[in-house]
This record gives structure tokens, sequence and C-alpha cells, in this order.
């Protein structure tokens, strides 16, 4: 029986759902305009270690949080099927690989890019695992904004690899991860609301209902568009390429919001979808505007 249960413990599939490979693919496309903003564009090598660092950290948080969460997740019809609450992956096996991807990702980040993107990552893990895990998650209904600081720090990081320090456009990019969050996960935090409260955590809509937080949805991403127009104008921090799509594509998020507010029973996984599009698309906008701007004349 305990020979079984190791074979199982291995498999590639848990291993995966226990790092969330693709939240952690998510979050290195956050890092990609970050990379862009030094004076030259960056090697191979800090490119791979930057990636590679930061999804080992970021694996490691989430694998911290299933740990402190094993037993709320059991109680939940989303997540009790995960590999801890499940049984086929033993805590003491997850603490060997969450400490192992922490320690291994921030050597690749202190030696493959500089100890300041080494010490954000080491932050936003301490940050999401005790201060928003531990402590936030379990007490206020607005945890998902305060737990967002962690989960936007993708760009800092990138900036800080690329150039040793961080400025004005690292904290805008920042800014607009930080503002989409709330949100985007809010959705979830619908579509799942008896299962939160099966589980005892004081969700948004769980704590206020649905009315309030597809309010609170509308003005997050109110907020985000307001941001993006004035970092293109008057700001001009960033130019048309990332202007125009990320605008248009937030539009019509912010319109399917409005129409959850008009019907509060509609169903908001499809808005959930969207905002993952919208983030993926103005990163990739954003991307391209970088390089047009800064490199672009030199090939």
């Amino acid at each position: 029986m305990i020979e079984s249960s190791a074979k199982s413990a291995f498999r590639p599939s848990e291993i995966y759902r226990l790092v969330k490979g693709g939240l952690g693919f998510s979050i290195l496309i956050t890092i990609v305009p970050g990379l862009l903003l030094g004076p030259e564009l960056p090697d191979t090598a800090l490119v791979l270690s930057t990636l590679f660092g930061t999804y080992l950290v970021a694996a490691g948080s989430f694998i911290y949080n299933q740990i402190l969460e094993k037993e709320r997740d059991g109680l939940m019809e989303r997540t009790r099927n995960r590999p801890l609450p499940s049984g086929r992956l033993s805590p003491a096996l997850a603490h060997v690989l969450g400490s192992s991807c922490l320690v291994v990702g921030l050597l690749i980040l202190a030696r493959g890019a500089n100890p300041l993107a080494a010490a954000l990552a080491l932050a936003s893990f301490l940050y999401y695992l005790f201060v928003y895990t531990a402590w936030l998650k379990p007490r206020t209904p607005m945890n998902t904004v305060a737990g967002g600081m962690a989960g936007a720090i993708g760009p800092l990081i990138g900036q800080a690899a690329a150039t040793g320090r961080v400025d004005i456009h690292g904290f805008l990019m920042f800014l607009l991860l930080f503002l989409w969050q709330p949100p985007h996960f809010w959705c979830l935090a619908i579509h799942y609301r008896d299962d939160y409260a099966k589980a005892g955590f004081p969700m948004l809509p769980v704590a206020r209902g649905i009315p309030a937080t597809v309010r609170q949805m509308l003005f997050y991403e109110g907020l985000l568009l307001a941001v993006m127009a004035a970092a293109f104008y008057p700001l001009g921090l960033v130019g048309p390429i990332f202007f125009f799509p990320s605008i248009a594509l937030g539009a019509i998020v912010l319109g399917f919001m409005v129409r959850l507010r008009v019907k509060p029973g509609a169903n908001p996984m499809p808005i959930f979808f969207l905002t993952i599009l919208h983030m993926l698309v103005w990163h990739i906008s954003l991307a391209l505007d970088i390089y047009h701007r800064s490199f672009a004349s030199l090939v």
C-alpha cells in the first residue's frame, strides 16, 4: 500500500497540478515587458534565468499555499480532488518540493539575474504565503485586493533583472496587474461562492453578495482602463501598439461586467476567461510596443 502510494506520488500529472503549471506560465508572460526595459536587448541566459527562477519561486508559493489550505480545500467541491486533500501526494513530499523550488529558484535569480530580482521574488513569496494565505484570506472579504500585490510582482522582477533597479515604468506594469486581479478572481468567487462559504472563506460574494461584488468589479476594471489611458496620454509611458488593442479589449470586458450588473444571475465565467485574454493581449502588445520604440532601429 505504501509502495503504490509512493509510485502515484511521483506521477507527473500530480506534480503539475501541485505547481499549477498554467498559472505559472501566465506569471512568466508578465515578466517579459519588464525584461525589455533595459538599455539593450537581454541575452538568452538572462531571460532564461529570470523566467525559470521566477517560475520555481512561484511554484514554491503555490505548493505552500496548498499545504496551508489542505483542510479547507478538502471541503470544497472545486478543490477537494487536488493532490494533497485527495491524499495522492503527502504533505511531507509537498514540503520537500516546495522548499526545493523556492531555494533553487532564488539561487537562479540571484546568480543568473541579480540579488534585487531574487529579493523581489522572495518578498512576493512571503507576502503571498503569510500575509495573504495565512492571514487575510480567512479573515476579510477584501482579501483578493490585498493579495493582488503578490501576483503583480512579475514586471518588477523583469525590470530588476534587466536594469538592476525599478522605476515608474515597472511600477506602471505592477499597477495594471494589481488592478486587473480583483475583478478577474471575483468571477471565480461568484461562480464558486457556495464552495467558499462551505470552507469558511469570507470572499466578497459570500460576505456582501453578488451585486456588491459586481460593483467592485466595475470599479477596478474602470480604474484599469483609466490607468491604461493615462499611461498613453498624458504620461506618454506607452505607445499606440499597446494602447489600442488593450483599451479595445478592456472595453469589451467592461461591457460584459455591465451585463453581469444588470443580470446578477448570469454566468461570470466568460468574463473570467476574457480577463485572461485581456491580460495576455496587453502584455504581448506592451512587449511589442517597448521593442518597437527601443530596439527596432537596431535590427
